[in-house]
């Protein structure tokens, strides 16, 4: 209880030094929670172009600026704990590289929704290569939205899902504003932001600019003696935008950013015993681990509004480099190779992997073989959308929007293999590698997207058919192992997919303050560039209803989700080759229930104070419907009725705020059930642990420019398994404390 009575303790203090500053309301969660994005965000963002709520069938929920204030989480996933339907799973504790999906999809690297930036996709190749090994810096934006249900019809590939769009700062409107923020905090972690920004006249037209700067940093919470374990990312931003003076609206704007970071990370946990002797420590064998990963992205927007008609069209391209070199297997004295799952299940008669691995020395010809997953990533496409508002008999209100994008895509794998000898804890080079040997191949996608939608309104009934078409060629060229130059011409093969993805939305106003919604949409994922593989498609069915008033606002959904020929990648990110092959499998069946709701039962207080609050709960069920054998680790041999791994039947979420005079004393709770980490029906099953985390911080402001904030993550300290995959036990991010101070002038 230490770390809450002194986050409350510094509240208290805090509250003396800003009795004079006026009341802050900034961040009442019910005059944000069912609103769309402003009129800019909206030209990009999930609504596609929506200019009322009725014309966004499906379950939106937006993450504002203010609600991502409260914390200044630099993880993606602990931000979106808040918003219902949403299935995570932990992996590095500091959310380099998260696992997201939504309601049952499968997490697996991000790889089965769509992934957006300000309305581009975000993946490192969303077609050839969906797993999203990059992702981007949640620190520098400024909203998040995330999308389920009939509404997807206007996004893609990915559509069984649902999607997620990461709004970017945008350029400030006034002269000139600088934000700068600086925070320190537990296992010397660091956070640099720095923004600098604005506009003004300039010639026939306005120009506006913004300069952003995000470092963050940790030595990392993992113990391990001869090596680091932490992290450095460093995140660069420019965004310049021209707007005419006069006549109809319009803007041009570019946009270039840069990433850097090197993690000491691993795909190694531990073992049950040994995670329970120490749940922090990491095996000597990892001690070499680390990836580096290099960045870039870049479009050109053009948007214009004359008359009922709206466009936008965006040029755009993206890369990423990156290497992770870690462990990948070991060899024995007689020569035999060993997974590390094999490894750490103790398989070996006589083999002590586990000691080789926590620092015994090696002996004969034993070694730990380290793999440089070497790939660089691009993605590239133009982009258009457009909407014209019209009149049908006495109603003007009635809106068609389409959008079409043409997309290329791909990645270079060029990997190698090293052998380390371990002597006295210490790892020791011995035999280099030859790059390409280990992994030399070419993976491409070219794809042509374009989709439909009508808003039409009779009454108090809005619907909103929709129709969207993907038309897509993937490609494989494998190169020999020994074809360094890839002179040879390789091994081709190639995949085309051609679907058309009905939709249908309604959406009832019952009177202004309440309404419902219904949606049945064709969902999608490509398969991959095996010509033997079948897409994956579904159809997505939600029900739900909205109640929004001033003090309470409530949204009840259900869904329902029936998959057909469900596809698995083979990733070493859950326990796989790596390969990234793309795995049929049978049927499966995801349905459940969300609930969100937010209250403020101060918000009528003549005293000054005020408690939004704001809960979320899913109950989420799949399970497959057929049976079938899988070369997929986490499905392996299927029985119809299995559940599916590492899907939590229950979450929940609860976040507060006590506010007044400018004092914010904040609370969030979350709650994960235990998840399978196999499919299996058993309730005894072998998984993670359920988990209770609690987040408390306080914020005060003083004067006009300065605010000051004290935070705890996991403040408990509660220790538990987070996830049994790639490689062992791995246990979720204990407790840290931040201290932070944040100047806008």
């Amino acid at each position: 209880m230490r770390p809450v009575f002194f986050v409350f303790t510094c509240g208290l203090m805090a509250l003396q030094v800003a009795a004079q500053a006026p009341l802050d309301s900034l961040y009442k969660i019910t005059e944000m929670w069912h609103d769309l994005p402003s009129a800019e965000v909206s030209a990009v963002g999930l609504a596609a172009g929506a200019q009322r709520a009725d014309e966004v069938a499906g379950a939106l929920t937006v993450l504002s600026k203010r609600e991502l204030e409260r914390f200044q989480y630099a993880d993606p996933m602990q931000a979106l704990r808040a918003v219902a339907g949403v299935n995570l799973q932990e992996e590095d504790g500091f959310g380099l590289r998260p696992n997201i999906g939504l309601r049952g999809s499968g997490t697996e690297r991000s790889a089965r929704i769509t992934l957006m930036e300000d309305g581009v996709l975000a993946a490192p190749a969303p077609y050839a290569a969906p797993a999203a090994y990059y992702f981007p810096t949640v620190a520098r934006m400024s909203s998040i939205e995330v999308m389920k249900g009939s509404s997807q019809i206007a996004f893609g590939p990915s559509t069984s899902g649902g999607a997620l769009n990461l709004i970017s700062t945008a350029i400030p409107t006034q002269t000139s504003a600088v934000n700068l923020r600086l925070e320190a905090g537990s296992f010397q972690g660091r956070r640099t932001q720095f923004a600098v920004g604005g506009t003004r006249a300039l010639g026939s037209g306005t120009w506006g600019y913004l300069m952003e700067y995000v470092g963050l940093s940790s030595d990392g919470f993992k113990e391990l003696e001869t090596a680091e374990t932490g992290f450095q990312k460093e995140d660069r931003l420019v965004k310049l935008r021209w707007t005419p003076r006069e006549g109809h609206k319009e803007y041009v704007q570019l946009k270039w950013g840069d990433v850097r970071e090197m993690s000491h990370e691993t795909y190694l946990g531990l073992t049950d015993s040994d995670f329970a002797f120490n749940p922090l420590m990491r095996y000597a064998g990892s001690s070499e681990d680390v990836m580096e990963v290099a960045a870039q992205q870049m479009s050109l927007t053009h948007s214009l509004q004359r008359g009922q008609w709206d466009w936008e069209t965006c040029i755009y391209r993206n890369a990423v480099e990156r290497n992770w070199y870690k462990l990948d297997r070991l060899r024995d004295s007689t020569g035999t190779f060993w997974s590390l799952s094999a490894s750490l299940s103790g398989d070996g008669d006589s083999f002590d992997a586990v000691g080789l691995l926590n620092g015994r020395n090696s002996i004969g010809l034993e070694q730990l073989e380290l793999k440089a997953n070497n790939r660089s990533y691009h993605s590239m496409g133009i982009q258009h959308r457009g909407g014209w508002n019209f009149q049908v008999g006495q109603r003007n209100d009635w809106r068609f929007t389409y959008g079409l994008r043409v997309h290329r895509d791909g990645v270079d794998r060029f990997e190698w293999r090293d052998g380390y000898a371990m002597h006295e804890g210490m790892m020791q080079l011995v035999a280099s590698g030859t790059p390409g040997t280990a992994g030399n191949r070419l993976d491409g996608a070219e794809a042509f997207a374009g989709y439909a939608r009508l808003i039409a309104r009779a009454g108090g009934l809005t619907f909103s058919p929709g129709l969207r078409h993907e038309r897509i060629a993937m490609q494989r060229t494998n190169y020999e192992p020994t074809d360094a130059s890839r002179e040879s011409g390789g091994e081709f093969r190639e995949n085309r997919v051609n679907v058309w993805l009905p939709g249908m939305g309604v959406h009832w106003s019952i009177r202004e303050d309440m309404n419902a919604f219904a949606g049945l949409h064709r969902g999608f994922i490509p398969p991959g560039s095996a010509p033997d593989s079948e897409p994956e498609q579904s159809w997505n069915a939600e029900l739900g209803f909205r109640l929004s008033r001033q003090r309470f606002s409530l949204q009840i959904t259900a869904f329902h989700t029936a998959y057909q020929n469900l596809l698995g990648s083979d990733l070493t990110a859950v326990g796989g080759e790596g390969s990234g092959d793309m795995h049929n499998g049978g049927g499966a069946l995801a349905q459940g229930l969300e609930l969100e709701w937010a209250w403020d039962p101060l918000s009528r207080n003549e005293g000054g104070w005020s408690l939004p609050m704001r809960g979320t709960y899913t109950f989420t069920k799949a399970l497959f419907t057929h049976d079938f054998a899988s070369d997929f680790g986490p499905w392996g041999q299927v029985v119809e009725g299995d559940l599916l791994p590492y899907l939590a039947p229950h979450t929940g979420a609860l976040g507060l705020t006590l506010e007044k005079d400018g004092v914010h004393w904040d609370v969030n709770a979350r709650y994960t059930a235990s998840m399978r980490a196999e499919a299996g029906q058993a309730q005894d099953f072998v998984g993670t642990d359920s988990a209770f985390i609690v987040d408390c911080g306080v914020r005060w402001a003083m004067g006009e420019h300065v605010q000051w904030r004290i935070s705890g993550s996991n403040l408990f300290d509660e220790v538990y398994i987070a996830s049994r995959r790639p490689f062992g036990v791995r246990p979720g991010a204990p407790r840290m404390l931040r201290l932070g101070c944040g100047w806008t002038f």
